[in-house]
């Protein structure tokens, strides 16, 4: 398996997204694969976008954190995205990290009016954990936090994307470990 980048967003690492994460570290391990971590907690992400970064606004300034980013994006032909559904959607710093570096220019283009993703030839798989039940989630709002990033985002830029959501976190934490273990090792399997 060629390199891959992890984005981890939660606050901690002792719930259900840390187990992903855990499970992500430990079966590309097995599988020798070179992977990087960007825990967006840890490393205080800022995710406020700039006024000179907003492209439409007539500036495209990309701070040297976010090149570094772009880089290792750029490096990597796998990114795993590990978060919770917070209020049907992304945590806010994950939101703000996309914003500020999945930026015009090295995520897509625009060409006669229609929008072209520039990070094809890559793959992405997509972890979350929600509060609430899987039934509500996939069939009462329609997996809305995983479409946001899935479609909206990483298809747009190009990237095959295959999402893995896990409902129901208040459950039994052993059987949702087991679960766990088995959505990485088929997330992995599309990687491949």
């Amino acid at each position: 398996m060629e390199k891959t980048v992890i984005i981890y967003s939660h606050p901690n690492k002792s719930g259900f997204c840390g187990e992903f994460l855990a499970q992500c570290i430990t079966q590309l391990k097995e599988l020798q694969c070179d992977h990087v971590i960007i825990d967006l907690y840890a490393i205080g992400y800022d995710p406020a976008l700039k006024n000179e970064e907003h492209y439409t606004s007539g500036g495209y300034v990309v701070s040297e954190e976010n090149k570094h980013f772009q880089k290792v994006i750029t490096d990597a032909k796998n990114l795993i995205f590990i978060y919770p559904t917070w209020w049907q959607n992304m945590p806010a710093i994950l939101k703000g990290f996309i914003d500020r570096v999945f930026t015009s220019r090295f995520a897509f283009k625009y060409v006669h009016n229609l929008p072209i993703g520039l990070l094809k030839g890559r793959r992405a798989i997509i972890f979350t954990s929600a509060g609430g039940p899987r039934i509500y989630t996939r069939f009462f709002t329609s997996d809305r936090a995983v479409k946001v990033l899935k479609k909206d985002v990483l298809t747009f830029c190009g990237i095959k994307t295959r999402s893995f959501p896990l409902g129901g976190a208040r459950g039994s934490a052993e059987l949702k470990k087991k679960k766990i273990t088995r959505l990485v090792q088929k997330g992995l399997q599309f990687l491949t």
